[in-house]
């Protein structure tokens, strides 16, 4: 029929036949269907067609799917079949497997990744899409965890601190590979100085927005240094700033998150700040869960209570020094 029309179907063929449809058919859609089914066979002959259509595909968008459908099959051989995807011409079939490789957490996938981040690539898409691959590959648990995550944060602020490409590509990449240690204290202290004024606004932003990712993890004086320094952008003007520690506040599971979007929400000037923030405020409370916004809300009263009696007790304390000076003048 030409695939002119909307569908979802299951295919339900023999291997051999998906093989032909994979290897022979014009239509490049239909070949990307019978990808997708192969990999759904997991077997280590359903590897070794996806790995030969890696290579020999004529059409780039149909290699980059094929890189995604091996991720799927849990065998071993399917990482070096995807390994071999690293030297393909397209840079977008490289971008493909680097995403590909990110899901597949092992010792092979990791020394890949690490390898196209030291050397870089053509591609600033793919140099960054590989930094945070790693950061995801290297937070994960593997042999020597702890030794592994030391070298993957040294590679991520090599790449912060040397590597730039247009509209802070790479380093945006490397921050995104910084954000999944949501459990690392070392890997908050590399995130937090992008935040600050000064760095270019791409890389900025990216890194406002995740703080909110990293904040999953971390302990209660970790989260409240994230608070605090969303608490202190939040005050500047710019809508896309606004948005970013919206976006960020709106990950975090914790009370202190819905104070800072209820100022927010109260005191922005731009409507759409405030609405992304109502919204915002609705998803944490719900995250947290009713007992907890609850608590929050008794906790926010009585801090104002407790600010008010101060207030009072410093207005009568005043006005009792003005009284008694009065007397001396008298």
């Amino acid at each position: 029929m030409g695939n002119h029309t909307l569908k979802t179907f299951k295919l339900e063929y023999p291997l051999k036949e998906l093989q032909a449809q994979l290897k022979y058919d014009p239509d490049p859609i239909s070949r990307l269907y019978a990808a997708d089914a192969i990999a759904k066979k997991g077997s280590l002959e359903a590897v070794e067609t996806l790995s030969a259509a890696l290579i020999s595909d004529v059409f780039w968008a149909v290699r980059a799917e094929v890189a995604k459908a091996l991720a799927k099959i849990q065998l071993a051989q399917a990482v070096d079949g995807l390994l071999k995807g690293l030297d393909d011409k397209h840079p977008n079939v490289r971008r493909a497997v680097v995403n590909a490789l990110s899901g597949v957490k092992t010792a092979d996938s990791y020394k890949a990744l690490k390898s196209v981040v030291e050397k870089g690539d053509e591609s600033y898409y793919v140099e960054g899409a590989a930094a945070t691959a790693l950061g995801k590959v290297g937070s994960s648990t593997l042999d020597n965890g702890k030794d592994k995550e030391k070298k993957t944060l040294k590679l991520l602020e090599m790449v912060l601190e040397k590597r730039s490409g247009w509209n802070e590509v790479v380093r945006s990449g490397a921050i995104g590979g910084l954000s999944v240690f949501k459990s690392s204290e070392a890997a908050l202290d590399l995130l937090l100085p992008y935040t600050e004024i000064g760095v270019p606004q791409a890389l900025r932003l990216t890194a406002i927005r995740s703080l909110g990712r990293i904040a999953a993890g971390q302990s209660k004086v970790g989260c409240d240094r994230i608070l605090d320094r969303l608490a202190a952008i939040a005050r500047e003007e710019f809508f896309l700033t606004q948005v970013a520690v919206v976006m960020a506040l709106g990950q975090m599971e914790v009370a202190g998150a819905v104070r800072v979007l209820r100022g927010l929400a109260e005191q922005s000037p731009d409507g759409r700040v405030k609405r992304r923030a109502e919204e915002a405020m609705g998803r944490v409370r719900k995250a947290i869960g009713a007992d907890k916004a609850v608590d929050e809300l008794r906790r926010d009263l009585d801090e104002l209570k407790q600010l008010n009696r101060d207030l009072k007790s410093r207005l009568e304390t005043l006005e009792a020094k003005a009284k008694t000076d009065k007397k001396l003048e008298n």
